[in-house]
């Protein structure tokens, strides 16, 4: 597919109720930013745990309505999305076309890419193909380790119906699907930070089954 000028996006910041991160500075980003393009396709990435951030992928096909998903789970060390360069972190997006599309996830000064084809259903991450067919949900782990970020898994979390997957927060509406999935969040540890350990706290209640 011969990939067409990127689309311009259209991006609006849901803010959580987590009033106190303005205290943070750019300590790091806790909400969620909803990326929407013209071929009916939305992403959004927030940090969802102590060790996790989370990024989301939605594709809406136009023949018969029904919608391609996947979560990626990318897990490192407690607070790992605060060190680096660029710590306030953040997501973006470029469209390649109607049936295709990258995604970028930028968090404590690291970036990872998720290159999507819809029309295939296959996404691309960390140089393997995922099958869209039978997973929707991918885990990554050691993403800050010396040897780089490195898929441990894949699963197919059964989706909510369409009418309770909340659009505000599909991240924290497919996670509380499965408590493997928050499992893997590893909500049981801490960051050094007291402030943004509060509000981890209350991320991850938001994600718990």
């Amino acid at each position: 597919m011969r990939p067409a000028r990127p689309a311009r996006l259209q991006t609006s910041c849901l803010t959580f109720t987590l009033a106190a991160i303005l205290s943070l500075g750019a300590a790091a980003d806790l909400s969620a930013q909803i990326h929407e393009t013209a071929s009916h396709g939305t992403s959004t990435s927030r940090v969802a745990s102590p060790t996790v951030v989370a990024s989301w992928a939605s594709h809406e096909n136009d023949v018969n309505g029904s919608a391609t998903t996947l979560l990626v789970l990318w897990r490192g060390t407690p607070g790992w999305f605060m060190k680096g360069e660029h710590s306030a972190g953040g997501t973006s997006q470029s469209s390649l076309g109607g049936e295709s599309s990258l995604q970028y996830v930028t968090q404590g000064g690291l970036t990872f890419a998720i290159a999507l084809d819809y029309q295939k259903k296959v996404a691309k991450i960390l140089n393997q193909e995922i099958a869209l067919t039978s997973t929707n949900v991918v885990l990554v782990d050691f993403v800050d380790g010396p040897n780089g970020p490195t898929i441990v898994g894949s699963r197919w979390v059964e989706p909510a119906p369409s009418g309770q997957m909340s659009a505000r927060d599909p991240i924290a509406a497919m996670v509380r699907r499965s408590s493997e999935l928050f499992d893997y969040l590893r909500c049981d540890l801490s960051v050094p930070d007291p402030a943004m350990q509060a509000m981890l706290a209350m991320v991850c209640a938001q994600m718990r089954p």
